[in-house]
């Protein structure tokens, strides 16, 4: 009697699809969820192994790079990463919303989306697309620098065309685009948004650069420039600033 009630229970458990061998305290592994964007997403991880990075966007379309990390330099405020000397770091570009991975995950640092120029003129702008240089391959002699950057809330409370002042010669003042387009044909130049694209605090641009090592010193000079309040007054709303230095490897 025992045996046959054993045999139908099992029978009924079947036939409702339950498997009576599921363990119900047993966690699924998370995985993040990706979806089509009408955008192209930059994201920036530090882990050491490519491949799982670019598993996490699956058959999608992805363009990827692998970077040294050689050292991460407070210039305002503290650092918003904890990066060691000879890490990895990894930047994927993507049309696709990737939420954050879990803890077993990929570590995401932050991501943001590309826009066009802003505070610049038709002349201006023409002018930086015929001279701009493009991105170097991967090499021992190609740097990347990762400059995270936040504006205290007075600069997002002046006005568009106030704001825009702040880009344009003025007097002595050179600006910030007459001083960043001098530099144009030695220095590759990617802004990535996340003020309003990204749910942080910590961070309204992420500002990406590629340069030969041989034209360092010469984009020190142009952060001195910029970080220069009487050649460039819009620093002064700048509260929050560093570097992640970088060697391109792949």
């Amino acid at each position: 009697m025992n045996r046959t009630f054993t045999i139908l229970a099992v029978l009924s458990i079947a036939g409702v699809g339950i498997d009576a061998s599921a363990q119900p305290e047993t966690k699924r592994k998370e995985t993040p969820m990706v979806k089509e964007s009408a955008w192209t997403w930059g994201y920036f991880f530090a882990d050491k192994d490519p491949a799982r990075v670019k598993a996490l966007f699956g058959e999608r379309k992805q363009t990827i790079n692998v970077y040294r990390v050689d050292k991460v330099v407070s210039v305002k405020g503290k650092p918003g990463v904890s990066l060691d000397t000879g890490s990895t770091l990894i930047r994927v570009e993507s049309a696709a919303k990737l939420s954050e991975p879990g803890e077993a995950g990929p570590k995401l640092l932050f991501h943001g989306v590309p826009r066009h120029l802003e505070y610049t003129t038709s002349k201006q702008r023409a002018d930086l697309t015929k001279r701009s240089r493009a991105d170097l391959p991967p090499g021992k002699d190609t740097v990347a620098v990762i400059i995270p950057i936040r504006k205290n809330a007075k600069w997002w409370a002046l006005p568009t065309d106030e704001r825009m002042a702040f880009f344009q010669k003025k007097g002595d003042q050179i600006g910030h685009t007459a001083i960043g387009a001098k530099y144009a044909e030695q220095i590759y130049r990617k802004l990535y948004h996340t003020r309003y694209a990204v749910e942080t605090t910590d961070h309204d641009f992420i500002t990406y650069f590629e340069f030969e090592r041989k034209h360092t010193d010469d984009f020190k000079s142009l952060l001195t420039q910029l970080r220069d309040p009487k050649q460039n007054p819009e620093w002064n709303y700048v509260d929050r600033e560093y570097e992640i230095w970088l060697t391109k490897t792949k």
